[in-house]
């Protein structure tokens, strides 16, 4: 049976539930950060984040305060601090996540990051002072939110940042879907990978979805195309 693109599936995926083992989740884990690193979905988001660092800290604040919601084992704040320490540049980032295994191995991976602090909390609620944040950032986790709760994600962004949120995520599309049963069934024998890769792709985004998410938190949204079959999908304050 082959799938169909024509709407967001809602078919949760295997990771948001909890039929799985620790070690499955930390291994799961270790497969989003290769991701990240050889798929291009951080270079996305830093393309985009990081001039804006820059022009932000230009200014003259003495450190620029992130918050990336539903972070996983925080590589992408460990990229993000790397970057600012080479520069000179201040940083204090949040990386939050709700689910037990994901903030207790995040810890685990930023153990040399003192800028780096977890939070367990929901995503939904964030527990956060209006403009709080320089920036707010999501990546590959919008998809796994129905429609309006997405809206509800990026009003919160919308509400706690004070310059600008990012949100890094997958766009639906048959050659990415194909693509990623693929190379999952060649690169890694964990399950919930195998699984919910392709699930991902099912519940991502084309423009249309994008413009009802934004139309239903009334934010605007710029939206921009990145290689393979990703949105960056930015909400600018100030900037």
């Amino acid at each position: 049976m082959f799938a169909s693109f024509a709407e967001r599936s809602r078919e949760a995926e295997l990771m948001d539930g909890g039929d799985y083992t620790a070690a499955e989740m930390i291994e799961n884990l270790a497969d989003l950060r290769r991701v990240n690193r050889y798929l291009g979905g951080g270079r996305a988001l830093t393309r985009h984040l990081f001039p804006m660092i820059q022009t932000v800290w230009a200014t003259g604040l003495r450190r620029i305060r992130l918050l990336d919601v539903g972070a996983g084992s925080a590589d992408i704040p460990a990229r993000i601090v790397s970057w600012a320490r080479d520069r000179g540049i201040k940083v204090e980032c949040v990386a939050l996540d709700l689910n037990a295994i994901v903030a207790t191995e995040a810890r685990r991976q930023t153990t040399d990051y003192p800028e780096i602090k977890v939070v367990r909390a929901d995503a939904l609620n964030l527990p956060f002072e209006d403009r709080s944040f320089d920036f707010a950032l999501a990546s590959l986790f919008l998809h796994h939110l129905e429609s309006r709760q997405a809206a509800r994600l990026v009003e919160n962004f919308a509400r706690v940042s004070r310059e600008a949120f990012i949100i890094n995520d997958l766009r639906r599309h048959p050659v990415a879907y194909y693509s990623i049963k693929l190379l999952t069934r060649i690169f890694t024998r964990n399950r919930l990978v195998r699984n919910d890769s392709a699930v991902s792709v099912l519940r991502g985004f084309t423009e249309r979805d994008i413009a009802e998410i934004a139309d239903a938190s009334q934010t605007g949204l710029q939206v921009f195309r990145h290689f393979p079959y990703r949105f960056i999908l930015i909400g600018r304050q100030n900037l």
